[in-house]
């Protein structure tokens, strides 16, 4: 099958700064993710409740509904996706308490682009199943 029918790993982006949001956009586009932006952590639980995603990049704190809103209902609905989630923070990974044996990873801010670009796309890449039919080895 060819490589451009073959399904892009979702993302689902959560942060409130414009900058940052244009910033983890382009980066995670530039490595041929689908990138769903939202900056409320209410429009990010709704979209979880419709979607599948294969990554969740989650703004840690924000002066409204953030990213532990998010790992609230993740933990009450579909505990499974914690495992999907990355936390992008400048606070301290304390705040996660429980949840951070549980993340695929945090990422501090300000962050190098390369590291959080390749955490992001290992995660999805753990969630994207290959097409039927498609192994890998040469045919």
């Amino acid at each position: 099958m060819l490589s451009f029918f073959k399904k892009k790993p979702r993302v689902l982006v959560l942060d409130d700064d414009v900058s940052m949001q244009k910033l983890v956009t382009k980066i995670l586009k530039g490595k041929g993710l689908d990138v769903e932006l939202v900056g409320h952590g209410r429009l990010a639980v709704e979209l979880l409740q419709k979607n599948k995603y294969d990554a969740i990049v989650l703004d840690l704190m924000m002066p409204h509904e953030g990213g532990l809103t998010v790992l609230k209902h993740l933990d009450q609905h579909d505990p499974a996706a914690i495992s999907r989630v990355i936390v992008m923070s400048a606070s301290s990974g304390s705040v996660l308490g429980a949840w951070k044996d549980r993340i695929f990873a945090v990422v501090q801010k300000p962050f190098d682009t390369d590291s959080f670009a390749a955490s992001v796309v290992e995660c999805a890449s753990r969630a994207v199943p290959e097409p039927p039919g498609e192994t890998g080895a040469p045919t």
